[in-house]
């Protein structure tokens, strides 16, 4: 509910108005309801910039840089994902699967891992970073004790 709306509520509930949408107080409500519309969408743009899962792309670009050297140019719903998983990054073991699902998105990378002859080896594509980054990002990311290998696909 607008704060305007919760005035008139709140001020009908009274029973001392009668707001019948044509006398001075109503008017008066309608200027408080038009100066505070400005204030509650200001302060919805800030929620959604507040977590990285509902941020715009602007404010999501500004987050990447913390942790990525480029803003990624993959989908929003990737991206926000991505971003959160990031800034967030606790996985409990190593398994292939928390890799996949924890690191990989945070690399900019689509794909799975699996393990052959004690080192790992990721296939996927990459999702809106260069090939670089991604290989930077997972040297930080993967285990250290582990050697590791990307295998990029064709889209």
């Amino acid at each position: 509910m607008t704060c305007g709306g919760n005035m008139a509520r709140l001020m009908g509930a009274t029973g001392l108005y009668r707001l019948t949408g044509e006398s001075p107080v109503d008017w008066e409500l309608a200027a408080y309801q038009a100066g505070f519309a400005v204030i509650e969408e200001a302060m919805a743009a800030l929620e959604a910039e507040l977590f990285a899962l509902t941020a715009p792309a602007g404010r999501l670009a500004a987050w990447e840089l913390l942790f990525r050297r480029q803003a990624s140019g993959a989908g929003l719903g990737f991206r926000r994902q991505a971003a959160a998983k990031a800034l967030g990054l606790r996985y409990g073991p190593a398994t292939l699967g928390s890799l996949c699902q924890e690191v990989l998105p945070v690399a900019g990378v689509e794909g799975t891992v699996r393990e052959q002859a004690g080192k790992l080896l990721v296939t996927g594509a990459l999702r809106g970073v260069t090939e670089t980054e991604a290989r930077r990002l997972l040297d930080r990311l993967l285990p250290a004790h582990l050697a590791w290998e990307l295998t990029l696909l064709e889209e």
